[in-house]
C-alpha cells in the first residue's frame, strides 16, 4: 500500500489494521487524529499525530514510512 493511501486510511478512524510484516503480525488503532496506537512484534507505541507514527521506528530500526510499501494488509 503506498504511504498515502495508509496514511488516508489511518486517518478516516473507520477501522483498526492489521497487516503482516516481515511475517510478524501488526496492528494500527486510530483512536482518533492524536491518538494512534501501533503495536508490531511485542511492542506498542502510542502516537501523539499521523506524522509521528509514520516516522517512529518500530519496525527493526525502520519507520512506518520506509515500509508502508512492504506491508500485507
Amino acid at each position: 500500500m503506498s504511504d498515502k493511501d495508509l496514511r488516508d486510511l489511518i486517518l478516516s478512524l473507520t477501522t483498526d489494521i492489521e497487516f503482516e510484516y516481515q511475517g510478524k503480525d501488526g496492528s494500527i488503532c486510530p483512536f482518533n487524529h492524536s491518538n494512534i496506537s501501533i503495536t508490531y512484534d511485542g511492542q506498542t507505541v502510542n502516537c501523539g499525530s499521523i506524522d509521528e507514527a509514520f516516522s517512529v521506528p518500530i519496525f527493526a530500526g525502520k519507520s512506518l514510512k520506509e515500509i508502508s510499501a512492504d506491508l500485507i494488509i
